[in-house]
C-alpha cells in the first residue's frame, strides 16, 4: 500500500513542530484537499486548545484554529497562492468566521508559532514577515505546483 504525501503536508508538519517546540502542542492537525467547492484547493488546519496547547482558557475557552489555504486562482474570490487565517472555536467544535493572520503564506514555521503565541496571549497576532527558507520551501512549492497541474482546469 502506497501512502500519498500531500504536497503541503511537510510545511504543515514543520509548523506543528515549531508550535510544539514553543510549548503550544496542537490538539490536532490535518492536511487535505478541500474539494467541496467549485474548485479544489489545499488546506491545512491546526487546532489549539487550552488543554493541550497551553493557550489561555480565559481568552479561548474552546480553543482556536489556524488555517493555511493554497488556492489555484481559478476561483475569482481568491488570489492564487497560500494564505494563513485563524478563528475562535465554538463549544460545538465549529468555528467563527476566519480572519487573516498578518503573515505571508509561506511564513517561516517558527515565525508562525510566534504569531500564534501573541494571538493566544493578547488576542492580537503580531505581524511576521520572514519567509520559510528557500531550500525548505522550494520542494513544497514545486509539489504544490505539480498538484495544481494535475488538477488543472
Amino acid at each position: 500500500m502506497t501512502v500519498r504525501i500531500l504536497p503541503h503536508q511537510p510545511y504543515i508538519e514543520a509548523v506543528v513542530h515549531e508550535l510544539t517546540t514553543a510549548t503550544m502542542e496542537p490538539e490536532q492537525f490535518d492536511s487535505f484537499i478541500e474539494d467541496s467547492y467549485d474548485f479544489a484547493y489545499l488546506r491545512g488546519v491546526i487546532t489549539l486548545t487550552p488543554e493541550t496547547s497551553a493557550i489561555p482558557a480565559t481568552r479561548y475557552p474552546h480553543g482556536l484554529i489556524l488555517v493555511w489555504d493554497w488556492h489555484t486562482g481559478r476561483d475569482e474570490d481568491y488570489d492564487r497562492g497560500p494564505i494563513w487565517q485563524w478563528a475562535r472555536l465554538n463549544e460545538d467544535g465549529s468555528c467563527r468566521d476566519l480572519e487573516p493572520l498578518p503573515v505571508p503564506g509561506w511564513v517561516a514555521p517558527e515565525m508562525l508559532a510566534a504569531t500564534a503565541a501573541t494571538l493566544a496571549h493578547t488576542s492580537s497576532p503580531t505581524p511576521m514577515a520572514s519567509l520559510w527558507h528557500e531550500h525548505l520551501r522550494k520542494p513544497v512549492e514545486q509539489a504544490v505546483e505539480a498538484w495544481d497541474a494535475e488538477e488543472g482546469p
